[in-house]
């Protein structure tokens, strides 16, 4: 690893042998055996916050649960009933947070929009027609039912993915709202009924009006939402000497049958968790262990909530989040990970250290309770993925053709596979939780912040005058590229050996400085609504880094002495500033770094 030295690199392997598949598989198997389906809001998924608390406790954490209330629903079998050209009943589940139709449904002529996103609806007219469309995350569920209810449709039905004859019938949730509703935002709740069929049915509706055929149905929906208390694992292990501290999390709540998605995950955490209480002496930040709570049936509440709640600690102390969603999955192979940009250097150390292989890092998505983003602060999740060719077989189902249905059993996970998983998660938390200098590395952020303003400009019509912003972003690049080798030198002087208050007290100035550069750096790449908001869930303008530039050569579209372009300049011109500002505020952290740095 670069910057390590061989000592280092033995410690890792010791801590990495300490932990235990069989003891996480004891975890999974008890979940999968007691409460399958855990439902936040209803006693089975109480029953497995208490086991988590009660496990952490054990483990030597100080344990509770906080308490807060959350819009949650619960979804009833539905269904979908063809008329012509043929009489059939298929086997339904009404969509979390959908709204539900008359008992007899609501009749309507089935048009086919593939994947659902903005550009399948080319040259469809859905008005007062039932969509249907392929499921996937591109876009994700919830951007799927905005854009059917912008396009006029009466209701929504997503086939599930797998193989073409997968008889899975697949749940899940449309609420497009990141966290609890607001008065400001709970006119965006979900106005259209919406199911999900088996693949083996929907593939037959599908080539039928694929092949011109007129298919009429009925769509017959039932779900409710109401606002429930829900108590979220919470605990902290004060074995730090800095005050920061390193979050694990995962989300404890599931649909059907909850093996992968997620005992897996709460089954690494708990184990990441045991081992480093078992070694808290040599730990240099405090470690937290939360497990979300409405992430399934309410969409992120819980991770909000934390966020929202917890501000002020986390604004000043919180150094990375590790996200663990879905390990351990039976057909996997390699593991993947998606980060901030400035820990994809971190990764590539890690990764070959703990497995000794590395994988490409990729752009962290604003998706399974990624609710740090507007705080800034770097976030890593990742699991073992599957071989390409069988992710081509399945229709893109990166999480298996038993994806939130009552397949997702012990069946469908792998020892194995965990094992890998379980490795890399600890290592990730251990390196976070011991590195004297955090592990940051900004040149990657600032040549994607000079890359996306350079594209932005080529794209708008040049009134936004761009160039100041890429003048600063610039800058910053070439300034990046100096704190990290400055950074790299002070670690180098701990590991020969300094442990000098002198040294001490440098490493707390730096490290100070590089959680601002994150704090001011990270909204700006990755948020449309910034620091103190959460984007809807799978927003479109999420895929592009810089979002809330997203839509600039809408301004080529408009003569600029109109209305509509006017419009459009006030919202994007306010999102150039706030960009211009949040790259002059990191350049100035980072020029402080490198012509202060202590020597």
């Amino acid at each position: 690893m670069e910057g390590r030295d061989v000592s280092d690199r033995n410690r890792l392997d010791g801590v990495l042998a300490q932990a235990s598949v069989d003891q996480a598989w004891e975890h999974m198997e008890w979940m999968s055996r007691e409460v399958p389906e855990r439902r936040s809001g209803w006693p089975e998924a109480q029953k497995q916050a208490d086991y988590l608390t009660e496990a952490l406790a054990g483990y030597g954490f100080s344990a509770h649960q906080d308490e807060f209330v959350g819009l949650v629903s619960y979804p009833r079998p539905g269904k979908l009933v063809l008329i012509s050209p043929e009489s059939r009943t298929l086997e339904a589940y009404t969509f979390a947070h959908s709204i539900s139709t008359p008992p007899e449904g609501l009749e309507g002529e089935l048009v086919y929009v593939g994947a659902g996103g903005e550009a399948d609806y080319e040259g469809i007219d859905a008005r007062g027609k039932i969509v249907l469309a392929e499921l996937s995350y591109a876009p994700p569920r919830p951007e799927k039912t905005r854009i059917a209810t912008e396009r006029g449709a009466i209701g929504l039905v997503l086939i599930n993915w797998g193989d073409d004859d997968n008889p899975s019938i697949p749940m899940g949730t449309v609420k497009p709202i990141w966290g609890n509703p607001t008065v400001d935002d709970i006119h965006r709740m979900p106005n259209l009924p919406a199911i999900g069929i088996a693949r083996v049915d929907g593939v037959r509706v599908r080539d039928l009006i694929r092949n011109g055929t007129t298919v009429r149905a009925r769509i017959v929906a039932d779900a409710d939402r109401e606002w429930r208390t829900i108590r979220q694992p919470h605990a902290a292990l004060g074995a730090g000497r800095t005050g920061d501290w390193i979050l694990i999390a995962d989300h404890l709540d599931s649909w059907g049958g909850g093996a992968t998605d997620n005992a897996s995950g709460n089954a690494v955490t708990l184990e990441v968790a045991r081992v480093l209480a078992a070694n808290r002496d040599q730990l240099r930040r405090d470690v937290q262990v939360a497990f979300w709570q409405a992430h399934e049936n309410g969409i992120m509440e819980g991770s909000t909530w934390f966020v929202d709640h917890y501000w002020d600690t986390i604004t000043r102390g919180l150094i990375g989040y590790i996200n663990i969603d879905s390990p351990g999955m039976k057909y996997a192979e390699k593991y993947h990970a998606t980060l901030s940009p400035e820990l994809w250097t971190f990764h590539r150390e890690v990764m070959e250290a703990a497995l000794g292989y590395v994988t490409e890092p990729e752009k962290l998505a604003k998706t399974g309770d990624q609710s740090f983003f507007g705080v800034g602060v770097p976030a890593i999740s990742g699991r073992s993925e599957f071989p390409k060719e069988l992710l081509d077989r399945w229709h893109a189902a990166i999480l298996g053709p038993w994806y939130q249905s009552a397949d997702d059993t012990m069946e469908v996970a792998d020892r194995d596979v965990l094992a890998q998983d379980l490795r890399i998660s600890l290592a990730y938390a251990w390196e976070l939780a011991t590195r004297p200098i955090l592990p940051y590395d900004f040149r990657h952020s600032a040549r994607i912040l000079r890359e996306a303003i350079e594209g932005y400009r080529a794209a708008s019509d040049g009134s936004l005058q761009l160039d100041a912003a890429l003048e600063l972003a610039q800058r910053l690049e070439a300034t990046a590229a100096t704190v990290y080798e400055r950074s790299t030198e002070l670690s180098n002087r701990f590991q020969a050996g300094d442990t000098s208050q002198e040294l001490e007290a440098q490493a707390d100035w730096v490290n100070e400085r590089l959680k601002l550069m994150t704090r001011t750096l990270t909204p700006i790449l990755s948020t449309v609504v910034g620091r103190y908001g959460q984007d809807t869930y799978g927003l479109s303008a999420l895929s592009r880094w810089i979002p809330s530039l997203a839509n600039i050569s809408v301004l080529k579209h408009y003569d600029r002495l109109t209305g509509d372009h006017m419009l459009w300049w006030g919202k994007l011109i306010r999102a150039r500033n706030w960009v211009t500002d949040g790259v002059a505020a990191t350049l100035d952290t980072a020029t402080e770094l490198a012509e202060n740095w202590p020597r």
